[in-house]
């Protein structure tokens, strides 16, 4: 730890939590020592915090109150995961529906804290959290996995996140940003015409760590390769948001000089779960979170088996998400990490429910499970698969270098030859080059866009029996 980062750490940064009023050092020394307790220790802990918040969403949040009073439940009957399960999901649906009853009515209003949701399915989630859940929890995990990667607070850092829509960061704000040296970059930016200005402010920060979803930092990687320009050492590349495929990965290494580490979370929940300096699966969060694996008639899957993934959210009280489904698909790990750390594992393959092709017979097959990238010419970054009918598809590619006809008529056979391997009967793919991938409402330039899934998913069938009132504005 160099002087610097050793007077923001213990200096600089409990004075500004003092100012703050909140306790995201303490908190952040609490969960480094945490991290290596004994299992026993653990689960204890995450049982007390999961008992805490069943009492308060029980007594102050309509919502819950009606589920489990309909299903006969008080807050004393869920205590455990096993017992989580006796409440149905939260989907985003529900959110939208139930957004007033879902409020904690035993806080003050100032307590809350608005958000949205990145938008990647094409419809933002309007959501509350608190300001001790924002400012001191999701602060300290953040803070935890950084020095996971090797990186201090202090050193210098740039994140591309969605700008935000609200009113500009006030003083404390702009301090903490300082504190951080942390430069945020809209990825709406990250656009043909400005990779040049992106690659310059990499140049100039030199920063210690970037952030930023695979799709956007490989496209600057890749246009700072054809462009001869230099790119700095990055020694923690910090990827999340989306699905990152091997092509991407071993750009970004040769590019940045240090293998990519993986993150898992969103907005609605910051930061779930991450890679440790073993890069061997994602520690989740545990003493903040509980991570259901389940299939689509909601019962738990084993380690090792992919499904939907549920997520309670422990120190949230202000819109408490409990078994809140994001649309994500994951699977969990036994075992322990070399690094020795207990938290709990799960696989660092994670993708959206809808990500998955439809075969004529309905059978969906998992996009990611699909490497079209080794089919596409080496130096070509960006793609896209569109499945606009069972058997028809559209592969849009962004060419870097000229190549003749009958290549790109190679590539379109190899393509519609493998999908008809994968789905058991024959597809046509059409193939166009374009100009660039389009960007969805949070900036993400989806490798894979399904037109049939959206007909053809079926909700599970474990969901609340309660009947939905009219939307209400909050």
């Amino acid at each position: 730890m160099s002087a610097r980062t050793a007077i923001v750490r213990h200096l600089l940064a409990p004075t500004f939590d003092q100012l703050r009023g909140t306790t995201t050092m303490k908190r952040l020394a609490h969960l480094e020592k945490s991290q290596w307790w004994s299992q026993e220790q653990f689960h204890d802990q995450q049982a007390q915090h999961l008992r805490n918040l069943i009492h308060h969403a029980y007594s102050h949040v309509p919502y819950y109150r009606r589920i489990m009073d309909e299903r006969g439940l008080s807050d004393c009957d869920v205590t455990t995961v096993e017992d989580l399960r006796r409440l149905p999901p939260l989907t985003k649906d529900d959110i939208r529906a139930h957004s007033a009853q879902l409020l904690n009515t035993g806080l003050p209003r100032e307590q809350l804290r608005a958000g949205k949701s990145g938008g990647t399915t094409g419809e933002r989630l309007s959501f509350y959290s608190t300001r001790q859940e924002r400012l001191t929890y999701a602060y300290a995990r953040w803070a935890l996995t950084l020095g996971w990667t090797g990186v201090q607070l202090g050193e210098p850092h740039v994140a591309f996140r969605q700008r935000s829509s609200g009113a500009a960061p006030g003083f404390l704000g702009r301090l903490s940003l300082h504190l951080q040296r942390l430069t945020t970059l809209d990825t709406m930016t990250v656009s043909e015409e400005n990779l040049d200005a992106q690659v310059r402010v990499l140049q100039s920060i030199r920063p210690r760590t970037v952030f930023s979803y695979p799709s956007a930092l490989t496209l600057i990687a890749s246009y700072a390769r054809s462009h001869s320009m230099e790119c700095p050492y990055v020694p923690a590349v910090c990827l999340g948001g989306e699905t990152m495929y091997g092509r991407q990965r071993d750009l970004l290494a040769s590019t940045f000089g240090s293998m990519p580490f993986v993150r898992y979370g969103s907005n609605e929940l910051h930061e779930v779960a991450a890679q440790c300096e073993a890069k061997d699966g994602l520690h989740i969060l545990a003493e903040d979170f509980i991570v259901e694996v389940v299939d689509d008639n909601g019962l738990p899957l084993p380690s090792g088996q992919s499904g939907r993934l549920l997520i309670t959210s422990l120190h949230n009280y202000g819109m408490p998400f409990i078994r809140y489904e994001p649309g994500d698909i994951g699977s969990l790990r036994d075992g322990s990490c070399t690094c020795g750390r207990t938290l709990p594992l799960m696989e660092a393959r994670i993708w959206r429910t809808r990500e998955y092709l439809v075969s004529p017979t309905g059978a969906r097959v998992a996009a990611i499970d699909i490497d079209m990238a080794q089919l596409l010419p080496p130096d070509v970054v960006q793609w896209q698969l569109v499945q606009n009918g069972v058997t028809s598809f559209q592969l849009r590619i962004v060419p870097v270098s000229e190549m003749a006809a009958s290549a790109w008529e190679s590539v379109r056979g190899a393509s519609a030859g493998l999908l008809s391997e994968r789905l058991g009967a024959r597809v046509n793919v059409e193939m166009n080059t374009v100009d660039h991938i389009e960007m969805n409402l949070s900036g993400k330039r989806l490798t894979f866009v399904s037109k049939v899934i959206d007909q053809t998913w079926e909700r599970p069938a474990v969901q609340s029996s309660i009947p939905r009132p009219e939307a209400q504005e909050l």
